[in-house]
Formats: C-alpha cells, sequence, structure tokens
C-alpha cells in the first residue's frame, strides 16, 4: 500500500548522507529554529546539564502543572543514531507532560558516529541513576518510571529496559515504543523491500547502525544496542508499541511485540495504515493525533497516581 498523499511532504528529507552529517545537522538546527517553540500552559520545562563522573549530560525537564507526586518518564528522541538533540522532539516532552500527566526528562545523549555504542546507551542509564538517586527532587514517584522514545529513541529505551531488568533494578514499570528501530541486521521484509517511502529508506537503515555499531558486541550487550536480539524479554514491564504500515521498521516492532507476546510480556500494539516512518512530523494527520491521544491515555494508565484505598 502506498503511503497517503498527506505524508508527501516528508519525501522533501534527502536520503541518509553520512558523509554530510555536519550540514544535516546544521540544516536541521536552522529549521528548529524557525518553528515557533511549542508551550503549553500546563507544562513547565528548564534545561539542565547533569554532572555524572565521566560526562555532563544535557535534559530538558518537562514537569505538569497542578499534578501532585507525577510520575517520571525518560524520554529519548530519534534521529538514526547520527542526529537530533533536545529541540528536535521537543513538542512530544510538552505533549508527553500534558496528557500523561508525568515529568518528562528528555536527554540529550552523544551521537554516532563519533560517539558509537555504548555511549548513548551510557548516558541514557547515567539519567536513569541521577533520577533514581533522588535528582528530581522530591515531587516526584520514581516507583513510576517508564522509558520513551521514537524510532532510535526507542531503540535506546528497550535496550534501557533490558539492562534494567538483567540488572536486577526493576525501576522500569512501562516502555513506551514508537516506530522502534531494534534490529541491526535489518533482516526483516519490510527493511529490504520499502525502498521509496517518505522519510526513511530501506537503504538508510544499514547506514544508521553501521554508524552507530561498527563493531556488534555479544550478549548480554548487544540486546542493549539492538534489542530485537536479546534472547528473551521475560520480566519486562507492560510496553506499549507504535508501528507504521508504510515503514521499514515496521516488521521489526511487529516481530519484535509477538515474542513480546510469547515471553508473557504485556504488549499493546497499535499499527497505522498508509503512514510511513516518522508520521508525527504531519501534525495535522489523522494518525499523528490518534497516536498522541493513545499514547497519553496509556501514559496515564501506566504511570498515572493510583487512586487511594477505599
Amino acid at each position: 500500500m502506498a503511503s497517503d498523499p498527506i505524508y508527501d511532504p516528508l519525501r522533501r528529507f534527502p536520503a541518509l548522507d553520512l558523509k554530510g552529517l555536519k550540514m544535516a545537522r546544521v540544516m536541521m538546527k536552522a529549521m528548529q529554529r524557525a518553528q515557533p517553540r511549542k508551550t503549553s500552559p500546563a507544562v513547565t520545562f528548564e534545561d539542565r546539564v547533569i554532572t555524572r563522573p565521566h560526562r555532563a549530560i544535557p535534559v530538558r525537564i518537562y514537569r505538569p502543572v497542578g499534578v501532585e507526586q507525577p510520575g517520571v518518564l525518560l524520554f529519548f528522541h530519534g534521529g538514526g543514531f547520527v542526529v537530533g538533540d533536545l529541540d528536535t522532539e521537543h513538542p512530544r516532552g510538552v505533549d508527553y507532560a500534558e496528557l500523561g500527566h508525568v515529568v518528562v526528562v528528555s536527554v540529550d545523549y552523544r551521537l554516532a558516529p563519533e560517539n558509537p555504542f555504548p555511549a548513548a546507551h551510557d548516558d541514557a542509564w547515567s539519567i536513569l541513576d541521577w533520577v533514581l538517586e533522588g535528582g528530581l527532587g522530591e515531587a516526584v514517584d520514581t516507583g513510576r518510571l517508564g522509558v520513551a522514545g521514537g524510532s532510535a529513541g526507542a531503540c535506546l529505551a528497550a535496550g534501557l529496559a533490558l539492562r534494567d531488568r538483567d540488572e536486577g533494578r526493576g525501576a522500569i514499570s512501562f516502555s513506551l515504543l514508537m516506530q522502534p528501530v531494534v534490529d541491526h541486521t535489518s533482516s526483516q521484509l519490510s527493511a529490504k523491500t520499502f525502498t521509496d517511502t517518505p522519510f526513511l529508506r530501506a537503504q538508510d537503515l544499514p547506514k544508521a547502525w553501521g554508524a552507530y555499531l561498527p563493531r556488534p558486541p555479544s550478549l548480554p550487550q548487544l540486546s542493549y544496542a539492538a534489542p530485537f536480539h536479546a534472547q528473551t524479554y521475560a520480566g519486562l514491564a507492560p510496553t506499549f508499541i507504535v508501528a507504521a504500515e508504510d515503514d521499514p521498521s515496521r516488521d521489526e516492532a511487529l516481530a519484535m511485540a509477538l515474542r513480546m507476546v510469547d515471553d508473557g510480556v504485556e504488549v499493546e500494539l497499535h499499527v497505522f495504515p498508509g503512514a510511513p516512518h516518522g508520521f508525527e512530523m504531519v501534525e495535522s494527520a489523522p494518525a499523528t493525533l490518534t497516536a498522541l491521544q493513545l499514547r497519553g491515555s496509556a501514559l496515564r494508565r501506566a504511570l498515572g497516581r493510583p487512586a487511594p484505598r477505599a
């Protein structure tokens, strides 16, 4: 099925070119500055730099107004592991805080190819440590903590959930994965055949993975880099997955969701027909609005403050 024409503007984005990354990053920043920054009276946000033993990590913290003891959502932007920053998905940070009634911590993780795996994963883990150590203060409930991301950011979120399980912490109680890119071998059918889709094409995936994971490690590290290759998903928290029909990463999301179900994980899966990878960049598209409402509801259910006992 061809992508809905409403997504044709996404075809303006060029194919991934690692040789032109510097210019691509400059152009992305210019495009972001040209757009008014999204705000909401229901959300405040601030930029901070979190100092950890080996690195200072920029974050943007979104707080819902008037919500007592909100849960926490760690959020990781997309960008094929090679582009993006705190502004890339700023609207999602506002949306998740407002609709999900949670504090959102958006992480400006290190990018490949300058910083291949495990740099981004280590940044994510460091911010998880910081949150659990009380970095957000006493006004939040870290007992209700989720991870979220889109595309490459979903890969980071899923890898973080796997490591949290493997190390016996059990701190992560919910995962929200938008169009996850999780298989470094690009072995699924959609990753081989979707060569003319808007925004992301099958031929872009090996380039992104080559930059992020030039030397794949062995398990369990491989599962943190490419969560599709985890030996089992048993023990993971409930997971919400969104896939798009016309997306090279579609079959990775579907196959991972089915394996999670087989391994006893509670999974909610939504597939949007006629939608390509990154469809949310067309904010007026019906799929964008529907997906956002579904995620807001899922966040409130998973991380919202439990009702007082009678």
